[in-house]
């Protein structure tokens, strides 16, 4: 039998930080988009979406045969349960293609309380072999978007044993760290990463031995090598990065890939150049085969170059506080999208050229040499440089303006034969339409499943539309236009009875009823943790190749009298199941669990204790110990490093970033771990 998402031709997923991005993507050929509300996503700094322009987009992208996919993948502390419940809620009634997570909590209340919505598990999770795979399918996830840092031999492995749709990135920004496995931000003073709040300290300059340079700073993905043989192997999606981006890299970027996909595998030398010029017109940093190969990853970090993405288009002269002299060194054109960014490098920050004057007189653009001024508020400063990021010319934004009103999704069923028709939909239960029909045998071409979704799918009345029609059809029989059409409208008239607004609202709030009901519901007292003897560590990451020796080791232990077991990622869920039942797990570092919906989802799959992520302040952490159906455990020996990657960063000397600051690096068990030689003391302040 073909596993689930195999195929040569797999979807081309492209990034939309606002409906104009969404749209761009949409035109240059994208499957499906993915996209965040305005909280609980992991790229908070987006424009995002509000539920009127993702319902907008929704009934656009369906009306078309796209999808659209939804993140809500950061971590949740235990108060903000009930609010994610309610966004929950919503997404539900809308009707995204998939919600991907990355809290454990989140996914439990999905599953549990909205099971409509289909989940994606974020490479957030860092599932990153195929036991965390098949952990990640016990937990009712259908598609793994896996770790960065995985190889290609091992995505071939992976993809051999797996059951579930994989999905890789395959062009775009890189991060330095694991995924999930980066507290850097967060502990520098800045958002976590974790929450959609990272300020990039990756992207900053820092000294290692009298050596000054950007030595976190990976170059850009690019994939068109990778193209066959990711075909080959059948990954399910190959995803583009950058919600932070503009539309006209979202539009050039897409319709590269879309070029190559709908080719042969091997793209013939025209194709390839075509595709290939498109992507050099870009903005983005050097080029690379990302953490695909091992053997490059001692030249991934491109430590001589600013870490900022795009093309250097000027240089801050002078700032005054009317606006900022810029030296432009290429061509300037209102519609531009720039980025200022400190000679230190770091996140900087972004703006549309909207206004621009040479010689005191306003321009459209100025040419490379030009001296000119940028009217505006900026906080770019004497030595800043200004990168290009977009490109005027794709402008979406008349095309967004005029989608209109979203519709809510109906999930309509229908039974087809010659002599009788029956309809149902989900939201009327216990109801039923029948119509008795005298269709006549088919000749050339009977009547079709594609037939039915094509027409019982259209003239839907408003507010409602029925972009999945589930059909059954029995026997052969031929169904003339006329009185398809008379069915359908009869159909759909009957349903328009029935269905009131209120439905849109009911099922959600039915669920929203039940959670708030089970969650005051008094919570049992929680013996403490009570360590027995030695414990066995599971390590946060285990390639592929190293899962049978990591089996071997941990029948080992047992054989000692080894019945305590650390598990860092998920993964380890599904080692444990091939150990005797009397062991027991405790999650612990870098498995996160922040709240006492993800407590009660481990202790589901059998975990004994929890050890609380180390980011959760004491407010936080206070409130999830109070809720929590499994007692803490504290910390396994050793320090938290704030940074764990594959590369190989330099060990033998101090780190020293921007602020004086001092950090070490420590390598071993094929990682390299960077520790601040300061307290970040998380428990102190709450995340950003």
């Amino acid at each position: 039998m073909k596993k689930i998402g195999v195929t040569d031709r797999p979807e081309l997923l492209a990034p939309a930080g606002n409906l104009e991005t969404a749209l761009a993507a949409y035109d240059a050929g994208a499957d499906a988009v993915y996209c965040g509300l305005g909280r609980f996503n992991a790229r908070e700094r987006a424009e995002n979406f509000t539920p009127d322009s993702l319902a907008r987009l929704l009934e656009y992208a369906h009306a078309r045969g796209r999808k659209l996919y939804l993140t809500l993948n950061t971590l949740v502390k235990e108060r903000e349960l009930p609010e994610v419940a309610e966004y929950l809620a919503e997404l539900a009634k809308l009707g995204p293609d998939a919600l991907i997570v990355q809290d454990l909590g989140v996914l439990a209340l999905a599953r549990e309380y909205f099971p409509s919505l289909t989940l994606h598990a974020s490479t957030q999770m860092g599932i990153h072999n195929s036991a965390g795979v098949a952990a990640a399918a016990r937990l009712g996830i259908r598609r793994v978007i896996l770790e960065r840092q995985v190889t290609l031999d091992e995505l071939r492995a992976i993809a051999e044993q797996s059951e579930l749709e994989l999905e890789v990135f395959i062009h775009g920004s890189l991060c330095c760290s694991l995924s999930g496995q980066c507290l850097l931000s967060s502990a520098t003073g800045s958002g976590s990463g974790n929450r959609g709040k990272c300020k990039q300290p990756c992207r900053r300059r820092y000294e290692i031995g009298g050596k000054s340079g950007f030595f976190l700073s990976p170059r850009d993905l690019y994939g068109v090598p990778l193209l066959p043989e990711l075909r080959r192997i059948g990954v399910a999606s190959l995803k583009i990065e950058g919600r932070l981006r503009s539309p006209d890299y979202v539009w050039k970027t897409v319709k590269a890939y879309r070029l190559l996909l709908d080719g042969p595998v091997d793209s013939p030398p025209g194709l390839l150049a075509e595709a290939e010029q498109l992507l050099r017109s870009t903005a983005t940093r050097r080029a690379s085969n990302g953490y695909f190969f091992a053997r490059e990853y001692r030249t991934l970090v491109d430590a001589e170059r600013l870490g900022s993405f795009g093309v250097v288009a000027g240089r801050v002269e002078k700032r005054t506080p009317g606006g900022i002299t810029v030296s432009a060194l290429e061509k300037l054109h209102l519609g531009d999208r720039l980025r200022s960014v400190p000679p230190e490098g770091g996140e900087g920050e972004s703006f549309t050229l909207i206004s621009l004057r040479s010689r005191g007189a306003e321009v459209v653009k100025v040419r490379p040499g030009t001296l000119c001024f940028i009217p505006g508020n900026y906080s770019a400063r004497s030595g800043w440089l200004l990168y290009k990021i977009g490109e005027n010319g794709y402008d979406f934004s008349r095309q967004a303006a005029s989608l209109p009103a979203g519709r809510h999704p109906l999930k309509v069923s229908l039974q087809l034969s010659a002599s009788k028709w029956c309809g149902s939909i989900a939201e009327l239960p216990g109801e039923e339409w029948e119509r008795e029909v005298d269709f006549a045998p088919a000749g050339n071409r009977p009547f079709s499943i594609g037939d039915a979704c094509a027409a019982f799918g259209s003239a839907v009345p408003e507010p409602w539309s029925a972009p999945d029609v589930d059909v059954k059809i029995a026997g052969a029989f031929f169904v003339p236009a006329s009185v398809l059409k008379s069915l359908r409208r009869e159909f759909w008239a009957w349903a328009a009875e029935r269905l009131t607004p209120e439905l849109a609202d009911s099922a959600g709030a039915a669920a929203l009823e039940l959670f708030a009901r089970e969650s005051a519901a008094p919570v049992a007292a929680v013996a403490e943790w009570q360590s027995c003897g030695e414990e066995f560590v599971l390590p946060g990451f285990v390639p592929e190749g190293e899962l049978a020796a990591l089996r071997e080791k941990l029948r080992a232990a047992y054989g000692e009298g080894v019945r305590t077991f650390r598990i860092g990622g998920i993964y380890g869920l599904e080692l444990l199941r091939e150990l005797p039942p009397d062991c027991r797990m405790v999650a612990s570092f870098p498995l996160p669990v922040c709240n006492s919906r993800a407590a009660k989802e481990l202790q589901r799959c059998g975990v004994s204790a929890v050890e609380p992520f180390a980011e959760l302040d004491e407010s936080a952490c206070e409130a999830f110990r109070a809720n929590s159906p499994l007692p803490f455990a504290g910390p396994s020996a050793g320090e938290t490093p704030v940074l764990v990657t594959r590369l190989p960063l330099p060990d033998h000397s101090v780190w020293v970033d921007g602020r004086g600051r001092r950090f070490h690096v420590r390598r071993g068990e094929g990682v390299s771990k960077l520790y601040p030689d300061f307290p970040p003391d998380f428990r102190k302040r709450e995340w950003l």
